[in-house]
C-alpha cells in the first residue's frame, strides 16, 4: 500500500516536474513533521486508492483532471472511476494541485500555500487585529529616535 496511515504524517500525493510541485517539495522537506511524497510520475496509487480519496473528498477522479492536457478526452463522456486511473495514469501530468492527508484530514489544494495549513502555519505570523489597531508612533523607548 502507499499511503501510510500513521499518526502525525503528512501523505503527498502530486505530479513532478512543475513548478508547483517544485515549491511543494520544498515545503514538505523543510518541515519538521514526518512527510511521504507520493510522485505519481514514479509510483501511480491503485484505483482503490484514488476512490477512496475521491469518496472522502465527495467528488469524482474527474475534478482531479485537467483535461485539456490530455489529447482526445472528451469532457462529455461518463469515464468510469477505472478509466480515469489509467488516463491519470497514462497522463499524470494532468493531475491538477496535490492531495495532501494527515490523520482524517484530506485536502485536494491548487495552490502550495494551502499547505501551510497541515503544518499550523499563519500566512504572515502576525496577530490578526493588527488592521484593527492604530500603529505605535510614539517612542517606546529612550534609543527610538522618530523622523
Amino acid at each position: 500500500m502507499l499511503i501510510k496511515n500513521e499518526k502525525g504524517l503528512i501523505n503527498c500525493i502530486y505530479a513532478g516536474g512543475t513548478q508547483f510541485s517544485a515549491q511543494l517539495e520544498a515545503i514538505l522537506k523543510a518541515t519538521e513533521k514526518s512527510v511521504h511524497i507520493i510522485n505519481i510520475k514514479k509510483t501511480m496509487p491503485s484505483d482503490t486508492i484514488w476512490h477512496d480519496i475521491a469518496t472522502r473528498l465527495d467528488t469524482t477522479l474527474k475534478t482531479f483532471i485537467d483535461h485539456s492536457r490530455i489529447k482526445d478526452f472528451n469532457n462529455k463522456a461518463d469515464y468510469s472511476e477505472e478509466s480515469l486511473v489509467k488516463i491519470l495514469a497514462q497522463y499524470p501530468e494532468a493531475l491538477i494541485g496535490a492531495i495532501v492527508m494527515e490523520n482524517d484530514h484530506i485536502e485536494h489544494i491548487t495552490r502550495y500555500t494551502e499547505l501551510l495549513k497541515f503544518f499550523n502555519v499563519d500566512s504572515s505570523g502576525l496577530e490578526k487585529t493588527m488592521h484593527s489597531n492604530p500603529p505605535t508612533i510614539e517612542r517606546q523607548t529612550s534609543d527610538e529616535r522618530f523622523i
